[in-house]
C-alpha cells in the first residue's frame, strides 16, 4: 500500500501539469449560402385537423366610409325629439283636453304610461321628431318627417282628434 501511494502522487502531478497543450480554437469562416440552416422535411399535415377560417362577425368593415355613418347618425339625431313625448310614437298618444281661445292654445296628451303631457304648437313630438303645426278646437295637426326604403323623406301630418264621447248621442 505504500508503494500505492507514490505512484498516485506522479499520475495527479502529471495531470496538473497539463502533458500536451490543447489546440486553440479559431472561427471558421464559410460562404453565405453554407450558412443557411437545412431545409427541414414537410411535416405531414393530419386531415382530420381543423382547417383555419375567417369571420367578419363584430368586426368593422375595412372598405365601408365612416363618414357615411357620420351623415346617418347625425340625421337620426335631428329627427330624434329630446322631450319624454319623443320615446313614443304618434299613434300612441291619445289626445284628452284642447284649451283654445287663447293666444297660444294648448292641448293635453296622454301617454301610453298614462302620464299626461301639455303641448303648444312648435312642440317636439313622437319617435320620428314630428313638431306640433296647430292646435285647433277638438284636434292637434302634428307634421313629421318619414324617410321611405330610398332614403328620401316626405313630410306627413297626422290629427289627433278628441275622442266623441258616446253619452252624448251626437251623431256625425
Amino acid at each position: 500500500m505504500t508503494r500505492l501511494y507514490p505512484t498516485l502522487l506522479v499520475a495527479l502531478a502529471l495531470a496538473a501539469c497539463g502533458g500536451t497543450p490543447k489546440p486553440i480554437a479559431r472561427p471558421v469562416t464559410t460562404s453565405p449560402a453554407a450558412t443557411a440552416p437545412a431545409p427541414k422535411p414537410a411535416e405531414k399535415v393530419d386531415p382530420a385537423t381543423h382547417e383555419w377560417s375567417y369571420s367578419s362577425v363584430g368586426k368593422r368593415d375595412p372598405f365601408h366610409s365612416y363618414l357615411a355613418d357620420a351623415e346617418v347618425a347625425a340625421t337620426q339625431i335631428s329627427t330624434r325629439c329630446p322631450t319624454p313625448l319623443g320615446r313614443f310614437e304618434v299613434d300612441q298618444l291619445k289626445l284628452v283636453a284642447v284649451v283654445t281661445g287663447l293666444d297660444d292654445p294648448v292641448a293635453m296628451v296622454e301617454g301610453p304610461n298614462g302620464v299626461g303631457y301639455a303641448l303648444r304648437r312648435g312642440a317636439c313630438i313622437g319617435r320620428n321628431g314630428g313638431v306640433i303645426s296647430t292646435v285647433r278646437s277638438g284636434e292637434v295637426v302634428i307634421s313629421e318627417w318619414t324617410i321611405r326604403a330610398d332614403g328620401s323623406r316626405d313630410k306627413t301630418q297626422t290629427v289627433l282628434r278628441l275622442p266623441v264621447p258616446e253619452s252624448l248621442n251626437i251623431e256625425e
